[in-house]
């Protein structure tokens, strides 16, 4: 269950297989764990390895590997958290075939923590098998496996959808803010309802 309201909100980034420079860069934006943090909120982040090497495109930008607060096996119950979102990036595999983080996003999902989807970050959420009747917003080349898994493509080129309490979005540099502000909204009335 997640925190009483007079706590700090507790949100968990779950990163795929390599980070994409929206997740950590800012440039001219906030990075998705800046914006997070602008919030109050406490950002604890983790994959599958505790080291993650950036994307391609964000190593041409300058980004080095980074270590995460801790790797998914050690999460223990969700809860601590109040919402779990799943980082963009070019590969999710490491996560997608983790029993450790399908059944922590299983569980998150089952308890009524906000659970999210950035880009391709959804396929975990299909993994997981929890987008079954959900509006999902994400990569076109996902959508075989969002409708596979039940889930409704909405598009890609699209704002952030909220369905309950999960959020999944697209273009995660261009909607960065309305994605964040989107799980923002999800968590406070979540925190309203408990």
């Amino acid at each position: 269950m997640a925190q009483a309201p007079s706590q700090r909100v507790r949100i968990l980034l779950l990163a795929g297989d390599r980070y994409g420079a929206n997740c950590f860069m800012g440039g001219r934006k906030l990075s998705i764990a800046d914006k997070f943090a602008s919030y109050g909120w406490d950002v604890i982040t983790a994959g599958v390895t505790r080291s993650l090497a950036p994307c391609p495109f964000a190593a041409k930008k300058g980004a080095d590997p980074i270590l995460l607060d801790c790797v998914a096996d050690d999460l223990g119950g969700v809860h601590t958290f109040d919402a779990v979102s799943i980082l963009p990036g070019p590969s999710h595999e490491g996560l997608m075939t983790s029993n450790a983080v399908l059944a922590f996003v299983r569980d998150a999902s089952r308890t009524g923590l906000v659970v999210s989807g950035w880009c391709r970050g959804v396929r975990v959420l299909a993994a997981a098998d929890i987008v079954h009747g959900r509006r999902i917003v994400c990569h076109a080349d996902d959508r075989q496996m969002i409708e596979d898994a039940g889930g409704i493509f909405v598009g890609h080129d699209h704002p952030p959808a909220t369905d309950g309490r999960m959020v999944t979005g697209a273009r995660s540099y261009y909607y960065r803010a309305k994605n964040a502000d989107a799980i923002r909204s999800a968590v406070m009335a979540s925190r309203r309802d408990a």
